[in-house]
């Protein structure tokens, strides 16, 4: 459901239309997803427990299920290692069982004390990539007779409408690592279908603006701050045009079109998620994103501006993100090893553009759950250990501790999480920014083959060309 991979959008470092109407021709297709990326909220979150002022939440005063009854086995498909895997289960089965000692956080807990551990069931782990898996390798899985008992997807409605998962209301509506006091309602509402739960929050990434400070160095600029307004961001872009002056030295904007999907969200917030007819839908959220869009095309900031000749004289068959030639574009922190091993020491990002100066926008995160599959023969059992890794304070440190992952946010609120997962990442500073504005987040997710989708797009791109009409007209 929720993956916004450059290369899964849609393939980028072909040749592109050229010149302002083909350039904009080629945003219509962009926005194919926009009113489905941003999605509307409903107007009830699900019922979340509560805990009491006394009580706590962590589970080192819980009890896990019992499995002295069962010949289990639990397999599990993630980007975390076998050995995390195996130590979270050893720790899911100490603090069950009340062995950690008071005091004892997954932070500090003697990794020779898991190691004595042995485990009551017997766990088995499948690599996936750094979001999850598809809907495509499930169905290998499932048709092989593997299917994992517990997987990380990307792909949430394909995997739901196809039967692969299972509700796991029953199972979590209790659960006090769901309590309201931790976990972000909004976050959780993302999994629901028809009233039903089906996915745990796991990971969250965040859409950002990337820049090459080597290439914003060409023209002078050394640092950049992460809250950019339209004006900040138009002098950034037009200081990197100014080096363009004799030939084509930089690139200041690799496709601004890919905003388009974003920025009625960054700029309005909730007015426009809660649009809920083709009149409403219509209005200064989206027709200003496309003028602001447009304007950047127009000045000759961005790829959808190049012509033939230009893209070979910058670019000449390389891909354009990887060509150190590019200062800004558009990207999640999912993303961020990948331009890291490119530009280790003059990658930094940047917020989308907001209307004020120096101020935020409300974060656009995108949230992968882990699922459980329709085939799990023991889904109490199993969704208990799920929300554990995916929720618990203690794994959540054991996890940060042994694998720290770069570009992802926890999915609950304890201060001590936070620092932890966001002080051993290497962007982490950036990371850290989101933690006070997550109960403002905006959720996207990749909706595909669904009605919904259909519906929004056949409006959008009907909007689009009535937009484009009336510029030509003009």
């Amino acid at each position: 459901m929720f993956l916004f991979h450059r290369d899964r959008k849609y393939q980028k470092d072909g040749k592109k239309q050229r010149g302002f109407v083909k350039g904009m021709a080629l945003m219509l297709a962009f926005s194919c997803v926009l009113v489905t990326a941003c999605k509307k909220v409903e107007d009830h979150f699900p019922t979340l427990p509560t805990t009491s002022a006394t009580e706590e939440t962590s589970a080192s005063e819980s009890q896990g299920p019992d499995f002295s009854d069962l010949d289990l086995e639990i397999t599990i498909a993630s980007p975390l290692s076998n050995e995390t895997c195996q130590y979270l289960a050893k720790l899911y089965v100490a603090k069950s069982q009340g062995l950690l000692g008071e005091g004892v956080t997954g932070d500090t807990v003697d990794l020779a004390l898991l190691d004595s551990i042995d485990l009551p069931f017997v766990l088995k782990v499948y690599s996936t990539a750094e979001t999850g898996c598809n809907l495509q390798t499930l169905q290998q899985w499932q048709k092989s007779g593997s299917m994992p008992d517990i997987f990380l997807t990307d792909s949430f409605d394909q995997v739901v409408s196809s039967g692969m998962a299972q509700s796991v209301s029953r199972y979590c509506s209790d659960d006090p690592l769901f309590s309201a006091d931790r976990i972000y309602p909004q976050m959780l509402s993302e999994f629901f279908v028809k009233g039903d739960q089906y996915g745990i929050p796991f990971q969250t990434s965040a859409v950002v603006l990337f820049c090459d400070m080597e290439v914003l160095g060409f023209a002078d600029i050394s640092a950049v701050n992460f809250r950019q307004s339209r004006n900040s961001l138009d002098a950034i872009l037009s200081s990197l045009k100014e080096l363009n002056e004799d030939k084509m030295e930089v690139l200041p904007f690799y496709m601004a079109s890919d905003m388009l999907m974003y920025l009625p969200c960054a700029m309005y917030s909730n007015e426009y998620l809660h649009a809920s007819s083709e009149d409403d839908r219509a209005n200064d959220a989206f027709t200003d994103s496309v003028s602001y869009i447009t304007s950047l095309i127009q000045k000759e900031y961005a790829y959808e501006s190049l012509n033939e000749e230009q893209e070979k004289e910058l670019f000449d068959g390389l891909s354009p993100l990887l060509s150190r030639k590019v200062g800004v574009w558009v990207g999640s922190t999912d993303e961020l090893l990948r331009y890291d091993n490119y530009m280790p020491y003059t990658l930094s990002m940047m917020q989308l553009p907001g209307y004020n100066e120096d101020e935020y926008t409300p974060p656009l995160l995108i949230s992968y759950p882990l699922c459980i599959s329709e085939s799990c023969e023991n889904p109490d059992e199993v969704s208990a250990f799920a929300s554990f890794i995916a929720l618990d304070e203690d794994a959540l440190l054991l996890t940060s501790r042994l694998q720290p992952r770069e570009g992802f946010l926890p999915s609950v609120s304890q201060p001590a999480v936070w620092k932890s997962v966001t002080d051993r990442q290497k962007y982490g500073i950036y990371l850290s920014l989101y933690r006070d504005m997550m109960y403002q987040a905006i959720y996207i997710p990749a909706v595909s083959e669904s009605e919904n989708f259909a519906s929004d797009m056949k409006y959008v791109t009907s909007h689009m060309e009535a937009l484009f009409n009336l510029e030509e007209d003009d």
